[in-house]
């Protein structure tokens, strides 16, 4: 029983690429792939803080900086990866912005600035990503990391962010069908809220996010979710165990979706 339990998870002798991986879900997620057996690429526009992640993973992992806003930079990305790897079987296209615009005060700056990083970048990750493995011939999974804000609205003030995501959703099933026949199989997962809510640095003045997400009764299980809880349905869908899942958009956020 252990040896099919291990089956259905190991890793061992795959090559897997998590974007924004210095830190949050992409840290969580490129540490329990390494511990399920896989050279992990820790891709972030942060070098050290990738740096002081590859270094605890082992398994000879490595850190690279790559940027989503430049193509050139993606492009370069995979093809090192290609040069050092020789293979890619894993992409977990976690990388992303996340500002928040009232929608009232929304400039095409703003939107085209998330949708550049958010669609764009993250769509060039995918294709480039698939297009490697698509020559290996050894098939893929690719996981995109969407939010709940793609399908139901969360929180307030994330019009841009949550059309950004509702997109990301999009490309994975179109991305899915286009790649069916080379064995990649490709889905979303959509996260609730993720603890700390509110992690990065703000300006005087910045507003914590509010709304139906973040209203006390609201998530079923009574809190955020921990970021090693959104990486462990990930594993699920690049293992064996996720075989037969293509095309789908997961959401793991507690219950919030049907309160």
């Amino acid at each position: 029983m252990s040896q099919v339990f291990s089956d259905l998870f190991t890793l061992h002798g795959q090559v897997a690429v998590v974007t924004g991986a210095a830190s949050g879900i992409g840290k969580a997620t490129a540490r329990l792939l390494a511990a399920a057996g896989a050279r992990v690429v820790v891709a972030d526009k942060d070098l050290e803080g990738a740096q002081r992640v590859a270094d605890d993973l082992g398994n000879d992992s490595f850190a690279i900086a790559f940027d989503l806003t430049e193509d050139a930079s993606i492009r370069t990305m995979f093809l090192y990866i290609s040069e050092v790897c020789g293979r890619l079987d894993i992409l977990i296209n976690n990388a992303g912005i996340y500002p928040r615009y009232a929608l009232q005060d929304v400039t095409q700056a703003q939107w085209h600035d998330m949708q550049t990083v958010n669609v764009w970048g993250c769509f060039m990750v995918l294709r480039e990503a698939a297009l490697l493995m698509r020559a290996g011939g050894n098939g893929g999974r690719i996981v995109n990391l969407s939010s709940i804000g793609g399908a139901r609205t969360a929180v307030h003030d994330q019009v841009v962010y949550n059309a950004s995501k509702a997109a990301l959703d999009s490309i994975t099933q179109s991305a899915a069908l286009e790649f069916a026949g080379d064995r990649i199989l490709v889905n979303s997962i959509l996260p609730g809220a993720v603890a700390p809510l509110d992690p990065k640095v703000k300006t005087a003045g910045h507003a914590a996010p509010t709304g139906p997400l973040l209203t006390p009764g609201r998530i079923l299980l009574g809190r955020a979710a921990h970021a090693n809880e959104i990486a462990a349905p990930i594993l699920m869908l690049v293992s064996a165990a996720g075989a037969y899942i293509t095309g789908q958009t997961l959401i793991v956020d507690g219950g919030f979706s049907i309160s």
